[in-house]
């Protein structure tokens, strides 16, 4: 039997030569000589099927694709109880959750972690509606606008890019009051959107909560309001890493985060996403899980040496002199 079950999703990339990710990505392992055995999905949800039961059949799991099937993937493995070891291969849009754990979007690269072996655990996300629900995660549960903006990306046939999508969401958007019930806090007041994050970024690379560590047992929980065409000024400051500190952004930390609306009886209250899949409306509690999975990833951040290489510090560093 092959050693490692890689499931890909075929649409993952489309139109930025999906089919040529995946044939390259196979000269890659062959080249570096790692034993796999490649599964499409077929259908929403059929990632987290296979990952779970491939897992029970003995592989190692590989995500290959974007977030949404990076992320199908690692909950089918977690939720299989098998503690089989979990890794990506980016080739998505987005990208995000292969960079929360240190792998840069490059195909080539992410074989080569794989071939070397290494491991580590990582904190994960853990939410659940009061719909029951539930998703693990590792990069960042959010609510508010950039949960508008994720529906109108994942629904979207043209303009698929975060920007784009941004773009459209913001004129009809109204803001509302929510309640943010942490380990020592309690937040009351308007939001545009509430960022839970186990990862620093979402969207592909913006980094919203660039604080955010997945190796400190807490969640970062950065609480937005800004009026929503200076949000838009912001957006080069998120992909720069350069948004925090902000007079109109409430950082917090916290294992345990329950948001829902202020307004309990509100006929439209805000959606909440995983890692750029959405759940349901609130409420949604969240609960991150120290060293809470072992995934095959770099023996460093690579992702941080990235950034630091280009803009000359870390992502985490808010001193910019």
């Amino acid at each position: 039997m092959e050693d490692y079950a890689i499931i890909y999703n075929p649409e993952a990339g489309k139109g930025k030569g999906g089919i040529k990710d995946i044939n390259f990505m196979e000269k890659c392992l062959k080249e570096l000589n790692v034993s796999y055995k490649l599964f499409e999905t077929e259908h929403m949800r059929h990632a987290m099927e296979l990952g779970r039961q491939l897992a029970k059949d003995g592989y190692r799991v590989i995500g290959a694709g974007g977030d949404g099937t990076c992320n199908e993937v690692m909950n089918g493995v977690i939720t299989s109880n098998t503690s089989v070891l979990c890794g990506f291969i980016p080739m998505g849009s987005g990208n995000d959750i292969p960079a929360a754990i240190g792998i840069i979007p490059d195909i080539k690269r992410a074989c080569e972690i794989i071939a070397e072996d290494n491991t580590g655990k990582s904190d994960i996300g853990f939410a659940k509606t009061d719909t029951g629900i539930e998703r693990y995660f590792l990069g960042i549960g959010s609510q508010g606008f950039d949960s508008d903006v994720t529906r109108r990306f994942n629904e979207a046939k043209r303009g698929k890019s975060y920007v784009t999508q941004t773009l459209k969401a913001i004129l009809p958007w109204k803001s509302k009051k929510i309640k943010v019930t942490m380990d020592n806090d309690i937040y009351e007041g308007y939001a545009n959107l509430l960022a839970c994050a186990n990862g620093p970024s979402y969207g592909g690379f913006m980094y919203i909560c660039q604080r955010a560590q997945v190796n400190d047992g807490l969640f970062h929980v950065n609480i937005v309001d800004i009026g929503k065409f200076k949000l838009l000024k912001h957006f080069n400051r998120m992909y720069k890493a350069t948004l925090l500190p902000h007079p109109n952004i409430y950082e917090y930390t916290s294992k345990k985060v329950r948001v829902e609306m202020l307004d309990s009886g509100d006929p439209k209250p805000y959606l909440c996403q995983v890692d750029g899949e959405i759940l349901d409306n609130l409420p949604v509690n969240y609960e991150c899980i120290k060293d809470g999975y072992e995934f095959i990833r770099p023996e460093v951040d690579e992702v941080a040496e990235a950034f630091k290489k280009e803009h000359g510090r870390y992502f985490w560093d808010c001193n910019y002199d």
